[in-house]
């Protein structure tokens, strides 16, 4: 699987280029002195679904300030057109976060959205 040099996000194999940066993938990671770095296997489990991207951007960024690798991933046109907005109805926008984070992530998730 490759992965973005400067997110440090794994792909799919088909995928060439970051979603998030534009950068071209790389086959390995490689750490500061150069050395290839070893990366764990991490599972990653979908948060309660969303309204559409826009939030999932807002919480995403939360997520990155803490520490915490993740994901969006949406059901449908939202995704295949890179539309950044509520979507369609009936559509939901889903965070990814390591299963081990799940309970912290679904916290701060409520925490910034319970007025919704």
């Amino acid at each position: 699987m490759p992965f973005c040099p400067e997110c440090r996000y794994e792909y799919e194999d088909d995928i060439k280029v970051c979603a998030d940066c534009g950068k071209s993938l790389v086959k390995t990671l490689k750490d500061e002195t150069g050395k290839e770095e070893e990366i764990p296997n991490v599972k990653f489990i979908p948060l309660p679904g969303l309204p559409g991207r826009v939030y999932a951007e807002m919480i995403k960024e939360v997520f990155e300030k803490e520490g915490i690798p993740c994901y969006i991933r949406s059901g449908g046109i939202t995704d295949g057109f890179n539309i950044d907005a509520a979507g369609p109805a009936g559509e939901n926008t889903f965070i990814y976060v390591p299963e081990d984070r799940v309970e912290e992530c679904e916290r701060i998730q409520h925490q910034m959205l319970d007025h919704i």
